[in-house]
């Protein structure tokens, strides 16, 4: 019985479909559902650890609903485990040595998973039962083995027997159910495993999936009307399609790109990713296969049209499996990106910039317009694959498509090198448009990790760019919507809201509308005028910790602005990011503006706790009334922490690349706290923040005022700066839920009653953060519109 091996063209009895070399990719659809079935098992982890008694009943109930056809589901249950066994054998001595390892990885790692998750679900979990009947346990790993061998193999199965092993994995599971050997967790628990165990090895290893066997792709073609002497899989394989190259009937060579089900997939997720993550300007979408290829095969016929070097369009069609192809004459050879870097001259280079200066003076962008797309023919550049090229390109997509030839060429040949050839080939003019663009954000994926390889600094790239075209540096466009620290801001959103529902509905939404009904409106005025005199201190310290000098309007306007950034950044970081970048406008060195958020930010916090150590004798208060515990902290997690600092100064005293991008910036810094050597500075900085807390303190006072309570000024100054030090402790956008949470526990140590102390709390919480971004965002608008920010 043959298993398909190499040099075996017809055998009898076929288990593979031909070996092929090459034939191996990787797709974004495993990707996709590797997250889902890896949701799905941690899912069904928890619901089978959650209601073990109910799993027992819905299965006891199957048995009943089933249990009448044991001998069919045995046979099922032992066929499949039979083929699987003959699968992972044939592999290895049929010498298919790439699908052995997959699948000898993707048991491994279900074994691994699987003793994991069964010991963390259940006591009744058994690995291995000489009793092929018997209960295994969760999750059942007999399905889940013979689900991760279908998968891993399927794609290179021939077709009859894939469909025989599909049909026996839902008979099987069935089966173990009827006859009592899987509870339903254990067996939705086999499913999701396997199969994720099968998804992670196909989306780390690759797999033939998506890259039809080339007798297929061959007749889909001669049907068509191509006749091909040879085809076989491209050693270099593009995520989303199938590549194939090879010669026509007429010994001229053939590239064929074949768009399937699987590539119209991955290409609808990467579009519909990119235009919810980042702000690109208007391109050409086509969404199905055959549009695909047609939209693909116009722009090159029109680049073709303009002068532009490209292949030939030999064809365009859907196939008899509906999928997608397009046919080229190009020669198989390595692309730009991968020829030795001696071998690529400046005129080479420029040669290259002048096909792209005519592509687009013809309104034609590329969209992949990297080293990986160009192939050197006859000594002279071609460009190819433009699948993502769009035609009456916008000037944006243009500036994008230079920015990423530059960076391309950056990483081939030095930033020299780059810049040099390329205002000579498409001028001073069109480099500087692609300032702006030089960026992470505006290059492909694949370009990206190039840069990162290759260590080019898009930074010093830019800074070089503006120099050799005599500009000065530019503001970068804003391509991104969605970062990871949106993502985290949306997680601490969901805190801020579960914090204030928690304490509203602890306390009673009815207790507290009564409460600020009952509120004096005088008072409530009077504590919001003096809420404002916070910023105009606030400024006055920022102004005590720069050296260079501050007009206080903008720096006052500027406090108002922060409110605004507050909202979307947690804790410090957006007070310190925006005033760091008013500094540098103001003309402040970079040390002096990072340090300047530092000083302002450590005065802030002597002065706190100068006030707390002078004004807590004249203190009293009742602990207990607001349930607080104080214990001393866990001795492992102190030495954790210091141990993490001392691995820290040891990183940067032994790492050079370390130490050379760290202690710059410290010493910098250093040298910025010379300005406590002013002594206006020391009094602004200090006095301001003194200032600042007393006006916090006395908005709370009227604000207690309005609401009945009377605190005195110490009291005020004590709840105010321990609720505003814990509430900081908490990563929430400016402080919501956590804030609110602090200070009413802070006032109910001073025997405030809860839900007064609650709508003290909001009211206080309205005048100093929630109103303040309103006027922000007119602040940050004024200080945009005269160059502060």
């Amino acid at each position: 019985m043959s298993v398909g091996r190499p040099g075996v063209p017809h055998p009898s009895v076929r288990l593979f479909v031909l070996y092929e070399e090459g034939r191996r990719n990787r797709r974004t659809v495993d990707a996709v559902l590797l997250a889902i079935a890896t949701a799905a098992a941690g899912a069904v982890a928890v619901v089978s650890h959650a209601a073990p008694a109910k799993d027992a009943e819905v299965g006891a109930a199957v048995v009943t609903l089933l249990g009448w056809g044991e001998a069919l589901w045995r046979t099922a249950v032992i066929g499949a485990l039979v083929i699987s066994a003959v699968l992972l054998t044939a592999a290895f001595l049929g010498r298919r040595w790439a699908l052995a390892r997959d699948l000898a990885v993707a048991l491994a790692v279900l074994a691994v998973t699987g003793s994991v998750l069964g010991k963390l679900v259940g006591p009744d979990w058994v690995p291995v039962d000489d009793r092929l009947w018997s209960r295994w346990g969760y999750p059942e790993l007999r399905l889940a083995a013979v689900v991760a061998v279908a998968t891993v193999a399927g794609p290179e199965l021939v077709a009859p027997l894939r469909r025989l092993l599909a049909w026996l994995l839902v008979l099987t599971a069935a089966g173990l159910l009827a006859l009592g050997a899987a509870l339903p967790s254990d067996v939705l628990a086999a499913l999701t495993l396997g199969l994720a165990s099968a998804l992670l090895v196909r989306v780390t290893l690759g797999s033939p999936a998506g890259v039809p066997p080339s007798q297929d792709v061959r007749a889909t073609l001669e049907a068509l009307g191509l006749e091909l002497e040879s085809l076989r899989p491209a050693t270099r394989q593009e995520l989303g399609s199938a590549a194939y190259v090879g010669y026509d009937s007429h010994g001229g060579p053939v590239h064929v790109r074949v768009l399937g089900r699987d590539a119209q997939d991955t290409q609808q997720i990467a579009r519909r990713w990119r235009l919810l993550a980042y702000r690109d300007p208007p391109r050409s979408a086509p969404v199905g296969r055959l549009e695909q290829v047609e939209h693909e095969a116009l722009a090159t016929v029109m680049a073709a049209r303009a002068g532009v070097r490209v292949p030939d369009v030999l064809l365009a069609a859907r196939g008899s499996e509906k999928d997608g192809c397009i046919v080229t004459r190009l020669h198989d050879v390595d692309p730009l990106e991968d020829l030795p870097v001696d071998t690529v001259t400046d005129e080479l280079l420029v040669t290259l910039w002048r096909e792209v200066a005519g592509l687009h003076r013809a309104g034609i962008t590329h969209g992949r317009l990297n080293a990986s797309n160009v192939i050197i023919e006859r000594g002279r550049p071609l460009l190819v694959n433009f699948a993502a090229a769009t035609l009456g390109a916008p000037r944006s997509a243009i500036d994008i498509d230079v920015a990423e030839l530059l960076v391309a060429c950056a990483v081939l040949v030095g930033p020299s090198r780059a810049l040099d050839t390329a205002v000579s080939g498409v001028g001073v003019g069109a480099v500087r448009a692609a300032l702006p663009f030089l960026q992470r954000a505006a290059l492909s994926p694949h370009l990206r990790d190039l840069a990162r390889t290759h260590e080019v600094a898009l930074g010093e790239l830019r800074t070089r760019a503006a120099q050799v075209t005599g500009s000065e540096p530019v503001q970068l466009a804003e391509l991104r919507r969605i970062r990871g620290r949106d993502l985290a801001m949306t997680a601490a959103i969901g805190l801020s809201a579960y914090l204030l529902i928690s304490q509203l509905a602890g306390i009673g939404f009815a207790t507290i509308v009564d409460d600020l009904r009952r509120a004096e409106p005088a008072w409530l005025v009077v504590g919001l005028v003096v809420a404002q005199v916070t910023f105009l201190s606030a400024a006055v310290a920022l102004r005590g910790a720069v050296p260079t000098p501050l007009p206080l309007q903008p720096v006052v306007l500027l406090k108002y602005a922060i409110k605004f950034f507050n909202l979307t950044v947690p804790g410090s970081a957006g007070s310190v990011a925006a005033t760091v970048r008013f500094v540098q406008r103001m003309g402040g060195s970079a040390g002096e503006a990072i340090a300047a958020g530092g000083v302002d930010d450590l005065s802030q916090k002597i002065v706190q706790g100068a006030l707390v150590l002078v004004v807590l004798p004249f203190v009293h208060f009742d602990l207990g009334a607001a349930d607080v515990r104080i214990s001393a902290p866990d001795s492992r997690l102190v030495g954790a922490i210091v141990l993490a600092v001392i691995v820290s100064l040891l990183a940067i005293w032994r790492v050079p690349s370390l130490r050379a991008k760290v202690v710059p910036s410290i010493r910098e810094g250093v040298a910025a706290l010379a300005v406590l050597r002013d002594r206006g500075k020391r009094l602004q900085l200090f006095g301001g923040n003194l200032a600042g807390e007393l006006a916090f303190a006395l908005t709370l006072g009227c604000t207690c005022r309005a609401f009945g309570v009377t605190l005195s000024l110490a009291d005020l100054l004590v709840v105010n700066i321990g609720a505003s030090v814990l509430a900081g402790l908490i990563p929430a956008p400016s402080g919501v839920g956590a804030a609110e949470a602090t200070l009413t526990a802070a006032l109910v140590a001073f025997r405030v009653d809860q839900s007064t102390a609650f709508a003290v709390a909001i009211t206080h919480r309205v005048y100093t953060s929630y109103l303040p971004p309103l006027w922000g965002y007119v602040a940050v608008r004024w200080l945009r519109r005269h160059g502060y920010l």
